[in-house]
């Protein structure tokens, strides 16, 4: 938990000097071009994380180490040609379907898109940590990774003043450093063989995770595309500021389901359900008491972390705060089904919801436009909430039923 917080308490003393340094248009950039990592992160790396977080119970510690290896080699390889496809289609959606956009192409979209594949090995290595139990081998490598790109921010942004250019590039830069340090530090992984055979197998678990998690870019990414079109950069700024406020949050929320996420696992492997609604229990009663202290006191909140310049943010700030706690409900259900086994309805219910949600959202932004959207945020990931619940449902009927 400490490796997603201290990062964060070093974001939030920072932010306010970040503040003063970008303008609305700025914001709006960053959270332009990053809006699209959610639909492309899974792309470029696999989802491979999933897999290897659903074996690792399941094999012997030299097969453990023959996945890991091949997935490592697989996120080095591949993630950077999957990553360079991306930037050419990105390019042609803008020159050809969105021609009117205002936003910057060019160098934006490099340092977001690229960014992508050199924090597959390290999110790999991450995990490894967690599942491993070695908490202070994760916590090095995390906080690491969060103050080597805080401390770039302040020199690009507030240092050398390079607005959203120098945010975007002080994320790509301390993202290939680390990459760098796991690359030289795990170079033995290189030396075992790529197993075809477990690539092709981890393909065909993740390929419905992949279309699934991608499928999220339409609850977590969408509305800023969708907004980016109204055609009103400077309120733009406004909503991914508070988006990014509201997100703090959601850094809480990711500490605490990342400390407990084995253990539910191994609850659901086990079928111990019990077991296993206490600790969800245990996340939602966390993430619920920040976000009703955070609704209380947005306006000065954020009013001290943007230096007084983005207090006009809290108004979607506190709605998009909900949107963490749906989230949470949501990525819970979600995780359920994928120990389960089930990753095919688990895409099924990703589609029917993504559906309702693209609807949804078309409604609510073009009657109240960016209050609409930050309500949309809340509602889309209730409503997959509850499709997931019902599968869930009919799925546990039929384990106990096949097991009894």
């Amino acid at each position: 938990m400490l490796a997603s917080i201290i990062p964060m308490f070093i974001h939030l003393v920072t932010n306010p000097l970040i503040a003063l340094n970008m303008t609305p248009v700025d914001y709006a950039i960053v959270g332009y071009f990053t809006s699209f990592n959610s639909l492309l992160t899974p792309l470029i790396t696999f989802y491979a994380f999933a897999y290897y977080t659903k074996r690792y119970f399941e094999l012997a510690d030299n097969e453990r180490l023959v996945l890991k290896a091949t997935i490592f080699k697989s996120l080095i390889f591949f993630s950077f040609i999957l990553a360079t496809i991306s930037f050419i289609v990105l390019f042609l959606y803008m020159k050809l379907l969105n021609k009117d956009s205002t936003m910057p192409f060019f160098p934006y979209a490099f340092l977001s898109i690229f960014t992508i594949p050199l924090g597959g090995i390290i999110t790999l290595q991450l995990t490894d940590y967690k599942m491993e139990r070695k908490s202070k081998s994760y916590f090095k490598l995390s906080v690491s990774q969060g103050l080597t790109g805080v401390g770039l921010s302040l020199l690009l942004v507030v240092g050398i003043k390079l607005g959203a250019f120098g945010k975007l590039s002080a994320t790509f830069i301390s993202t290939g450093l680390i990459f760098l340090y796991v690359l030289i530090s795990k170079r033995s992984l290189m030396r075992i063989k790529f197993e075809k055979t477990v690539f092709k197998a981890m393909l065909l678990f993740v390929w419905p995770l992949i279309i699934g998690v991608m499928l999220h870019f339409f609850t977590s990414g969408y509305d800023r595309v969708y907004l980016e079109r109204l055609g009103n950069s400077n309120e733009l700024g406004y909503y991914v500021v508070a988006a990014q406020m509201a997100g703090f949050i959601g850094v809480f929320r990711s500490a605490v389901s990342s400390t407990f996420q084995p253990d539910i696992y191994k609850a659901i492997v086990k079928r111990k359900w019990k077991s296993a609604f206490k600790y969800f229990s245990l996340i939602l009663g966390s993430v619920s008491f920040f976000v009703t202290i955070f609704v209380f006191f947005a306006p000065i909140v954020i009013d001290l972390l943007t230096a007084g310049r983005y207090t006009y943010s809290a108004k979607y700030a506190r709605i998009l705060a909900f949107s963490q706690l749906t989230t949470t409900m949501y990525y819970l259900t979600t995780e359920s089904i994928v120990v389960l086994g089930f990753t095919f309805i688990s895409l099924i219910s990703k589609i029917i919801g993504v559906l309702i949600t693209i609807l949804l959202y078309w409604v609510l932004i073009s009657k109240w436009q960016f209050t609409g959207a930050a309500i949309g945020q809340v509602l889309s990931y209730l409503l997959m909430m509850s499709i997931n619940l019902v599968f869930i449902f009919f799925l546990t009927r039929k384990l106990k039923k096949n097991e009894a």
